[in-house]
């Protein structure tokens, strides 16, 4: 990018530097020779901000400089140096406008250091008082200074900073009662000492015939009482010598005006940068601002990483539609500012689900989106696990009912057929084939009724270690007949919980025997025990195929399972036995490399405290 970015702009006219930048203002390129001028080196500059190293007193007129495109002198302004001290700079800017999505404008900077030893092209300067004149040109020379003197903006001719022409808006400007109060005057004697070196270098260059730039300055009345300008100067002649015709700029109250805005912009930016909610601009469908909490919802490390990138590149395809939708209302029919939801993917591949509302706004003139999004990933948790709270009761209630209702029926149709079965009446293939099913359902049933009733849990100080062990002992036949092997990490031989052990035994059976399950070609299974803060934390690995995650979100929902002869039951009740115990289950799962089931259960000692 950056040989690219070079090769691109060697066509430019020469300056002794020149920059590239975002329409954000973020440098993107920075001449290698920037470290011999400011000592900075282009790295340094690369995705840092322009304004962050304009003089504050400077800062609005380079922003109102840089936003409008049409020029027709530099600007001129100071630009801080890596020493900490200010250079005045001038410099010109070409706009290059991109129609691609892909790309974004660009804004490209012509930059050359004042200096008073610096040589320019000469410019034919205007004449006025040339006493060799002829009479035709005396009498457009007397017309030009009558047309001076009315002018209602203050305005004056001097030589080598001397003062020796005025006219009245000038005299009124600075405080004076007639001409003799200015004329004479050094104009170092009336200007803020700040600029001194600036305005010497500018009457120099001005005095070898060469235009300079627009600038802002603080001057100071006859009465000592400061005045803000704004400065336009040209080269000319007066009385056949070569001399300076400065235009000047009331902008006192546009100063304070600004000053009162930059306050106002600060409190705001403050107000942004410290909310709790992403807030962010959308231009051409692309993130061009975006704040603090919005790069660390979309876990991306620096801004950089958002800014100017697609927001559909993040936002979950099952939304891109009703976003451009929503997008297209905001540009065009300045409509459609309702909340809605979508999801979106991190840079760090997580999931977040978020409210957006949209407001229409502008970026450089053109129209814009401000967005707001908030994270409710952890309100959606929150309502998921409500969703299946809700589940396991109903269908615990509903569990008794069905199990007992079943029950009676099918125990009279076993015995029947049983007798029948003695009796010899009937094919023998088709009896297995009803047993079969008909033990299948009883299975259902037993699940439904530890579902279904009430268990009165009996807690016990219980060493995790030892119960996880035993149950490890009791399916290791099971797990060597499908060539599997259990394998024991644990962090210490003594972690203990307040639990009933018959349920914890039943969860660790459950996670067991699914593990165990998942690796029809065997593999191992993996138990790792390890006490964080006041929680000890078990992992259940295994190595099978892993669980599609449309399919992981539906895992501990009644009836739902991915085995084929499973009830989709047992889960279900390891996740209620585990919430009654105060803990939580998590699970991860990628296709192809297996899935780790994670017990969060509250330490016995945390449970004393």
């Amino acid at each position: 990018m950056k040989q690219e970015t070079e090769t691109e702009y060697q066509v430019l006219p020469q300056a002794e530097l020149f920059a590239v930048m975002n329409e954000n203002g973020r440098f993107q390129f920075m001449s290698l020779n920037c470290e011999e001028h400011l000592g900075f080196t282009s790295a340094e500059f690369i995705g840092t901000f322009m304004k962050d190293y304009v003089h504050k007193d400077d800062l609005f007129l380079v922003e109102s400089y840089f936003y409008n495109e049409h020029h027709l002198h530099p600007c001129t302004f100071r630009f801080l140096m890596k020493n900490g001290t200010f250079i005045w700079l001038e410099a010109t800017v070409d706009f290059i406008k991109t129609t691609s999505a892909k790309k974004e404008n660009q804004i490209v900077l012509k930059i050359k250091l004042l200096k008073s030893s610096e040589q320019e092209n000469r410019s034919k300067p205007v004449q006025l008082n040339n006493p060799l004149l002829t009479d035709e040109a005396k009498e457009i020379n007397l017309y030009a200074e009558e047309l001076l003197k009315r002018m209602p903006c203050p305005l004056f001719i001097s030589q080598k900073g001397q003062l020796c022409y005025v006219n009245q808006a000038l005299i009124d400007l600075l405080g004076g009662t007639s001409k003799e109060d200015l004329l004479g005057l050094d104009v170092l004697d009336i200007i803020d000492h700040d600029y001194h070196d600036i305005v010497k270098n500018r009457i120099q260059r001005m005095q070898r015939g060469s235009y300079v730039g627009l600038i802002e300055q603080t001057w100071r009345r006859l009465d000592g009482t400061p005045v803000e300008v704004e400065i336009k100067a040209a080269p000319t002649l007066f009385n056949g010598q070569p001399a300076e015709l400065v235009v000047l700029i009331d902008i006192s109250s546009r100063k304070k005006f600004q000053k009162i805005l930059q306050k106002s912009r600060e409190r705001y930016q403050l107000l942004i940068q410290n909310s709790i909610d992403t807030i962010a601009v959308i231009h051409r469908e692309k993130w061009v601002f975006i704040n603090e909490s919005g790069v660390k919802l979309f876990e991306a490390d620096d801004y950089p990483d958002m800014l100017g990138k697609s927001i559909f590149s993040s936002l979950d395809p099952e939304y891109h539609e009703q976003v451009k939708e929503k997008l297209h209302n905001i540009v065009h029919l300045r409509t459609d500012v309702e909340v809605t939801k979508q999801s979106w993917h991190t840079y760090k591949n997580s999931t977040i689900y978020t409210e957006m509302v949209c407001i229409p706004t502008t970026y450089f003139g053109e129209p814009a989106v401000q967005v707001i999004l908030r994270d409710i990933s952890d309100r959606k948790k929150a309502e998921e696990l409500m969703l299946r709270s809700e589940k396991l009761s109903v269908a615990g209630q509903l569990a008794a009912g069905i199990a007992h209702e079943i029950r009676n029926p099918l125990t009279a149709i076993k015995g029947f057929l049983q007798l029948m079965r003695s009796a010899g009446k009937g094919e023998e293939t088709y009896f297995d084939i009803v047993f079969s099913e008909l033990n299948r359902i009883e299975l259902i049933l037993s699940e439904l009724l530890m579902l279904a009733k009430p268990q009165e849990r009996i807690l016990k100080e219980t060493n995790l270690y030892t119960l996880i062990g035993d149950v490890a002992t009791l399916l290791e036949t099971q797990a060597i007949m499908n060539n599997v092997m259990i394998v024991h990490q644990h962090q210490q031989d003594q972690m203990w919980i307040n639990c009933d052990q018959n349920q914890i035994k039943q969860v660790f059976i459950n996670l067991i025997k699914n593990a165990i399950d998942s690796m029809p070609k065997g593999g191992k299974v993996t138990l790792s025990s390890i006490k964080e803060g006041d929680y000890i934390l078990v992992h259940v690995i295994d190595e099978g195929e892993g669980i599609p995650p449309e399919a992981l979100k539906k895992i501990g929902e009644p009836f739902y399972t991915t085995k084929e002869k499973g009830t989709g039951l047992g889960l279900m009740i390891t996740y209620k036995i585990i919430e009654n115990h105060k803990g939580s289950i998590s699970i991860e799962s990628e296709l192809g490399q297996g899935t780790v089931f994670t017990l969060k259960l509250p330490s016995a000692e945390t449970e004393k405290n």
